[in-house]
């Protein structure tokens, strides 16, 4: 969860994958950025947020979500159409959704995404 190179990827599988959601769900093309905060709320609430140190900023908490869906893309176990479909499941927005509200809204599609990938993700040893 701590690999640079990992995480860089992730960073690019997430703004695309988030941006393909909104725009299904808006009906038009958008282009979206990710925030670190929404990422860092998605995993600050999974047990896999223990194994990355409990002071963690949100800069270091969304390099560690990022990580972890490249590495899950790079291993098969996600695609991008099933981030996609998992995203756009969640996303209930619309054109007057404020940034706020998206935002929190994202933040627990994220989560959810996480949560229900999870198996596939390498065990801690004890």
């Amino acid at each position: 969860m701590r690999n640079k190179g990992l995480a860089k990827l992730g960073d690019s599988l997430v703004n695309l994958c988030y941006s393909l959601a909104k725009s299904e769900v808006l009906k038009e093309p958008t282009g979206e950025k990710v925030r670190d905060s929404i990422l860092a709320r998605a995993i600050r609430d999974t047990l896999v947020y223990n194994s990355i140190g409990r002071r963690t900023d949100s800069g270091t908490a969304a390099d560690a979500y990022e990580a972890i869906m490249a590495y899950l893309w790079l291993t098969g176990n996600l695609t991008i159409e099933s981030i996609v479909s998992n995203l756009v499941q969640e996303l209930d927005i619309d054109s007057a959704t404020n940034r706020k509200q998206e935002g929190e809204i994202a933040s627990r599609a994220f989560q959810k995404l996480l949560l229900s990938s999870m198996s596939f993700l390498p065990r801690q040893s004890e």
